[in-house]
């Protein structure tokens, strides 16, 4: 057995602990955002689902749907502790104008179940203020997500 110095543990400087505290802190952060988006789905789900069984819809579209659902509870949980107004400097609000649904159907090729199961799924989360006449046009604001 070779003998000589004992081996020596680096002490880390305050810049490396700075580093590793802002890994954990980041750690933390990402955890409860994940927690809160399963509480959101939890709290909305009744409503998603709902909205599944008004309209019937292609599989496609289903699951159009559900990602429209998931990205629009991550939009509610990014600004959900919003307080001034510069905090919703990033959203884009679209408003309608009694603009006609098949003016959307026929510029998108989507059909009118998944646009207006959009749009109820929207007003459920409270994203959008939308509101379809009996002539077909669409009234009110929306927050595109």
């Amino acid at each position: 057995m070779k003998r000589g110095k004992k081996s020596r543990k680096r002490k880390r400087g305050p810049a490396s602990r700075a580093r590793i505290r802002a890994k954990e802190l980041f750690a933390q952060k990402l955890k409860r955002e994940q927690q809160r988006l399963k509480e959101l789905e939890e709290e909305t789900r009744e409503c998603y689902e709902s909205v599944l069984e008004r309209y019937p819809l292609s599989e496609n579209d289903r699951a159009s749907l559900e990602h429209e659902w998931k990205i629009g509870l991550e939009v509610i949980a990014e600004y959900e502790n919003a307080t001034t107004p510069d905090d919703y400097y990033n959203l884009f609000i679209h408003t309608y104008e009694s603009e006609p649904l098949s003016n959307l159907i026929v510029d998108s090729g989507i059909d009118e179940a998944s646009w207006r199961s959009s749009f109820d799924l929207a007003n459920a989360l409270g994203l959008a203020l939308i509101t379809i006449d009996e002539n077909g046009n669409i009234n009110g604001e929306i927050i595109e997500y």
